[in-house]
């Protein structure tokens, strides 16, 4: 009987963080000059946990997997395109603001006053130019494959994995590929 509940309470601990998902909603690409832009935005995003996770000093950082194929009719689609997208999330305690750091981008971070606006920030591909125009072929069609993942960036200290351990339900939330097909 004791072995049955340590199972149990083991597939508590090991399971929890596969059952919050995340839904990537309103997938859109769009022409504007000379770029392709994408536009999806996160749902289902556990507010309480990921704002508990920054006000303990944890950071967050937000993972866009963007892959571009090319429809093929006879032969496997062919993959055009692929890039990660990253943001990093992050408090400041003594300035008290939080801010949204694309990773690679030239600008600066952007910040926000309140832990949910700065979720959203980092949630949200709006606009986000993907290439130029002119390597799409008019007629051609393409499909568009997005998934999200949202991960704690933790320490290696044994504190902060022993906080980790009681306080957060595991550290990575996916969400599955959503696809979009589209042409010229």
């Amino acid at each position: 009987m004791r072995g049955l509940a340590a199972f149990f309470l083991a597939l508590f601990f090991l399971g929890a963080s596969q059952a919050l998902a995340l839904r990537i909603r309103d997938l859109n690409v769009a022409p504007y000059r000379d770029y392709l832009l994408i536009y999806a935005y996160l749902e289902d995003l556990p507010w309480e946990d990921l704002k508990e996770a920054l006000r303990h000093g944890l950071g967050l950082t937000f993972n866009f997997k963007i892959e571009v194929y090319r429809v093929r009719r006879l032969l496997r689609d062919e993959k055009f395109f692929e890039e990660n997208i990253a943001r990093t999330v992050y408090y400041d305690p003594v300035k008290n603001i939080y801010y949204v750091q694309t990773v690679g981008a030239l600008e600066s971070p952007r910040r926000a006053t309140s832990p949910r606006q700065a979720l959203m920030l980092a949630a949200n591909l709006e606009g986000v130019p993907l290439f130029p125009l002119v390597r799409l072929k008019p007629g051609v069609r393409y499909r568009l494959k997005v998934r999200a993942e949202v991960r704690k960036i933790t320490r290696v200290g044994w504190p902060k994995k022993i906080i980790r351990f009681l306080l957060f339900k595991g550290d990575t939330l996916e969400s599955s590929w959503a696809t979009l097909s589209f042409s010229l």
